[in-house]
């Protein structure tokens, strides 16, 4: 197998990989919230008792929120960069495969479109939300849930999408070390 088609299986894997992470870390993050609140560390009532549990459970709610928005902007950044950079391994490919590279396209498009304009909204939204009482939910839930739905959404495509192409670059030939200049 020519090096740029290894170099171009290790992007689109860890492309696939980092999608697949940040899933596990954002659906983790207030889980861990609960699972910190139930525990009943003393060391931790102790600290909150000033606070309150409902005040505590806001104030690491919060804090998970932001964490969760720091590494969008991360997992955002490492998209395009990983995207960027595997198209133009298969852009400089000879003979170029133009369904490799829409595919790619495709998926570099829905990156940009997460990170510079879905991401924005839910970390505007989600920090003014923050803090506020969630019975009866604030007036602009749907539209947060709707954005969320809509980043998980393409985000999903675009995993798919990826896996497809790399099951395709799997089975495209019956001799996997093959050198023929296209994945």
């Amino acid at each position: 197998m020519a090096r740029s088609q290894i170099l171009a299986v290790a992007i689109l894997g860890a492309w696939i990989m980092s999608t697949l992470c940040m899933w596990f870390a954002a659906t983790r993050s207030f889980a861990t919230v609960e699972a910190v609140m139930q525990s009943g560390q003393p060391q931790l009532v102790e600290i909150t008792k000033p606070l309150g549990e409902s005040s505590t459970r806001m104030v690491l709610r919060h804090m998970a929120s932001e964490i969760n928005r720091s590494v969008f902007w991360g997992y955002g950044a490492l998209q395009i960069g990983l995207g960027a950079l595997l198209f133009l391994l298969l852009w400089k490919q000879k003979p170029r495969n133009a369904v490799d590279i829409g595919v790619v396209a495709t998926m570099l498009t829905l990156s940009v479109i997460l990170t510079l304009v879905i991401t924005p909204l839910i970390v505007s939204i989600g920090r003014d939300i923050d803090f506020l009482p969630r019975n009866p939910p604030p007036a602009v839930m749907p539209r947060f849930w709707a954005l969320h739905g809509s980043f998980t959404g393409l985000d999903g495509v675009k995993l798919l999408a990826g896996i497809g192409l790399l099951f395709r670059w799997m089975f495209k030939s019956k001799n996997p070390l093959s050198t023929s200049g296209s994945i």
